[in-house]
């Protein structure tokens, strides 16, 4: 599906309107600044627009009442040359540390946290966060971003990497075909509780997983290696399993708060202490279950849009990241 053409050749027009870019890039999760971070690299102008507060998708971070949550990717793991040399260059830069996460296996994390990688990534580009795009369409030659408001964007070229069910929603009436493509994709959802704690008696010192349980991880955020010189307070992230998330989907927060933090307790023999805060996300695709096939179309007949995203290759980290670099790829 890629072109020979010469990477720069799709930005050779000159325009005064300053809502016209090289490239538009939709999402600024893990595939979208893959995508955008080349285009960067090849001196095209891009700009990134998100509909959330803070870039890096589910790669994620909160920070409440003193409390700091990885409340999405817990860690991530490089198996490719780009992706191994990415994080070499964070590490270099401090935005990942090694994390110990069990005695057979090193990882990775962001440094203090999960968000500092996307952060890292996000150098030099221009991202517009806090904007809904409901539409996208042609705009004369180009592709047009819209909000609630009306026409707020156009690029030579467009690159999506929204969950597969909000691509095909953007795309069913500009690109059907692509559309349908992201219509193969599943997930499960996922529930994670954020406790913060008066004291760390009842956390223990590792990561506890026990699918059957219906936890698929829980991180005592102290455990982490950029919190080993007592950084943070006492704070502790449960992530369900996808089993256990799909059958209390529509369960009340605060149901899933009390029944995560008793299968804990259960698991691990202890008692949490006195809570201070507690808070439920309702992540609705969290970890893809079924990727889109190979040979599913990726990019539009007209060569002017490509979709990217975990979806399309598998759920981990490097998978969403090298589907984004290969969207840009497929654009030349």
């Amino acid at each position: 599906m890629a072109s020979s053409q010469n990477p720069a050749s799709f930005s050779t027009e000159a325009s005064a309107d300053p809502a016209l870019f090289d490239l538009l890039v939709l999402g600024s999760g893990i595939a979208g600044l893959a995508a955008a971070g080349l285009a960067r690299n090849d001196g095209k102008s891009v700009l990134v627009i998100d509909k959330g507060r803070r870039l890096g998708g589910r790669v994620s971070t909160r920070r409440q009442d003193g409390f700091v949550f990885n409340h999405g990717a817990q860690f991530v793991t490089a198996k490719g040359t780009e992706f191994v040399s990415l994080l070499a260059m964070a590490k270099t830069a401090g935005s990942i540390k090694d994390w110990q996460v069990s005695d057979n296996k090193i990882v990775q994390i962001g440094a203090p946290t999960m968000r500092d990688l996307p952060q890292f990534m996000a150098t030099g580009l221009m991202i517009r966060q806090q904007t809904e795009i409901i539409q996208i369409a042609h705009h004369g030659e180009h592709i047009g971003f819209f909000d609630k408001d009306g026409l707020i964007a156009t690029g030579h070229r467009a690159i999506i990497t929204a969950p597969a069910a909000q691509t095909g929603k953007l795309l069913a009436n500009i690109y059907p075909d692509l559309a349908t493509t992201a219509g193969l994709a599943s997930y499960d959802p996922c529930w994670t509780i954020m406790l913060g704690l008066d004291d760390d008696n009842g956390l223990g010192t590792a990561p506890l997983r026990d699918e059957a349980a219906g936890i698929a991880l829980g991180v005592p955020e102290m455990t982490r290696a950029h919190q080993q010189s007592g950084l943070g307070a006492p704070a502790l992230t449960i992530q369900a399993s996808g089993a256990w998330s799909q059958q209390h989907l529509q369960d009340d927060p605060q149901m899933v708060i009390e029944s995560l933090s008793k299968i804990w307790q259960d698991l691990s023999g202890k008692p949490l202490g006195k809570i201070i805060t507690a808070t439920a996300h309702r992540w609705l695709y969290a970890k893809v279950t079924s990727a889109v096939p190979d040979n599913a179309p990726r990019l539009s007949s007209d060569g002017k849009l490509a979709i990217a995203g975990d979806w399309l290759g598998g759920p981990r980290v490097e998978q969403a990241f090298d589907s984004g670099q290969q969207a840009y790829h497929n654009l030349r």
